[in-house]
């Protein structure tokens, strides 16, 4: 953030904060630790800027020192090269390890937080970074990466979760049961299969994100089961669901009727509500009596 001619800091995480903090006493003789002081992270913050305006304007630290800290906070990061293992042409790892984080990393009351610590490292990262859903899988990885690097954890830790990550992943990788029963450009399924996950009201899975187009229903379907951490709960729910979608498949083939989308105009849509409506009649029902109706007639004539 720059403000006038002198740039100025922001601070996503109490770590960022205090490390600035100890790069500016450190490398300018007259900065003050008491002008630094805050009892809140805002309050803090806002002190660091003042004292680093105030040395600026006395030409004890360069305009440009700003920018100096945050290269040398972003040095203590953990490389980007160390996330590549996140492959975003990998969609399934991408948007599980995505969801995984979210659940993870919020943020529990001040009674529960030192327990919760201990339980789940992964609440050092940002929860900030997952506030906002996503539909692709650019912008998930881009919400990975800010959760690592907008948290409390450093380096080394960073590190040890992702190696945590890598190792939850692989226990879960090969079951590909899910995966391997979706249908190739079959929208309808996926949208079925979304459809049922959410009609489960005994022990229903966790759900991954509200899908918005049925591409989205299928990630979400395979990441709500990626989540699962009872493989004999998951095995029974796919189970089910392949055996649900058989039934369904079977009673269509049985009924001898298909689904179809047919073009018209809006006066002739409502012609044809006007037309069901009188004899009582569904859409399609409508549909097929008409044309019914037709073939007799042309039957009569010949």
């Amino acid at each position: 953030m720059i403000k006038g001619e002198i740039e100025f800091l922001e601070a996503k995480s109490e770590r960022e904060c205090a490390f600035y903090a100890d790069y500016l006493l450190s490398n300018i003789r007259s900065a003050s630790i008491r002008n630094l002081r805050g009892n809140t992270h805002t309050e803090r913050v806002k002190k660091l800027n003042e004292e680093l305006d105030n040395l600026v304007k006395k030409n004890r630290a360069p305009k440009n020192f700003a920018s100096q800290m945050r290269s040398a906070f972003k040095s203590t990061q953990l490389p980007t090269s160390h996330f590549r293992w996140i492959d975003k042409k990998d969609e399934r790892l991408c948007n599980w390890v995505w969801c995984y984080l979210k659940s993870h990393t919020k943020k529990r009351d001040a009674s529960q937080e030192h327990e919760t610590t201990q339980e789940n490292k992964f609440v050092m990262l940002s929860d900030k970074a997952f506030s906002t859903e996503r539909d692709n899988v650019t912008d998930r990885v881009m919400d990975i990466l800010n959760a690592f690097y907008d948290g409390e954890a450093d380096a080394q830790q960073q590190q040890d979760l992702l190696d945590d990550l890598k190792a939850k992943w692989q226990s879960i990788r090969f079951n590909e049961t899910i995966v391997h029963w979706f249908e190739e450009n079959n929208p309808s399924q996926w949208a079925w299969a979304w459809s049922y996950l959410q009609n489960i009201t005994q022990r229903p899975l966790e759900q991954a994100w509200i899908p918005t187009s049925n591409a989205e229903k299928k990630a979400a379907v395979i990441a709500t089961i990626d989540l699962s951490d009872n493989v004999d709960r998951k095995a029974l729910v796919i189970d089910k669901m392949k055996k649900a979608w058989s039934q369904k498949k079977f009673r269509e083939k049985s009924s001898g009727k298909k689904p179809y989308s047919i073009s018209m105009t809006l006066n002739t849509k409502q012609k044809l509500n006007a037309l069901a409506e009188e004899k009582n009649m569904k859409i399609n029902e409508m549909v097929e009596y008409l044309v019914r109706n037709e073939y007799k007639k042309r039957d009569a004539n010949d």
